[in-house]
């Protein structure tokens, strides 16, 4: 196997590999397993981080043709699964800030009353 078959293959090694880590990341947020999304962030971070500092876009121009196919495929998925993941936790930091809020209120209302029935 040569040296260009070689890098090929681990660069797209290493995309199947962040697809799949963003993907459980994506599944993880929507079961809201907040444990286990933040267990794929390490991986996570590590892959990102050896495909900019190994990789970078320009040996995505060395790629045979077929194999760009694969790794455009790729990269589509994680940037999709980013964009899912964006959403859905942007989507319940605002319901969690709604229900702190109602939570907040309620002890307000149960402070005041509570100060009402120890003036009584």
């Amino acid at each position: 196997m040569d040296v260009a078959t070689l890098n090929t293959s681990l660069v797209l090694e290493q995309y199947e590999q962040l697809n799949y880590v963003v993907e459980q990341m994506l599944i993880n947020t929507q079961q809201e397993n907040w444990e286990l999304l933040i267990s794929w962030q390490t991986k996570y971070q590590q892959l990102a981080r050896d495909i900019q500092l190994k990789n970078g876009l320009t040996t995505i121009d060395n790629i045979p043709l077929s194999q760009q196919d694969i790794l455009q495929m790729y990269i589509n998925n994680i940037l999709s699964y980013h964009e899912q993941l964006k959403q859905l936790i942007h989507l319940r930091h605002n319901e969690l800030s709604q229900l702190i809020g109602e939570q907040v209120d309620y002890q307000a209302k149960i402070d005041s009353y509570q100060t009402i029935a120890n003036l009584v």
